[in-house]
């Protein structure tokens, strides 16, 4: 049985390590993983960085628990992975 992560990844200005954060979970996404990267209101260009690398990048109020559980309710994986 094989069971897919979400990957939900709250941010806000992170530009600086961004891609290489996302760009180390590639082979996970390209094996059928979901990753969402939640912007609390970064202006860095976090948002326009993430994007090519993850499977959604959405934007929520500032404050972990609002992003974490904004990912959450648009997650699809079955196992949810908060980095």
């Amino acid at each position: 049985m094989n069971l897919t992560l979400a990957i939900i990844i709250p941010v806000l200005n992170e530009a600086k390590g961004i891609v290489r954060t996302l760009s180390s979970l590639q082979s996970l996404r390209a094996a059928g993983h979901e990753i969402i990267v939640v912007d609390g209101g970064s202006n860095d260009g976090t948002p326009v960085l993430s994007e090519p690398l993850a499977n959604r990048v959405i934007s929520s109020p500032r404050g972990r628990a609002c992003q974490m559980n904004a990912g959450a309710k648009i997650a699809t994986g079955e196992i949810l992975l908060f980095l």
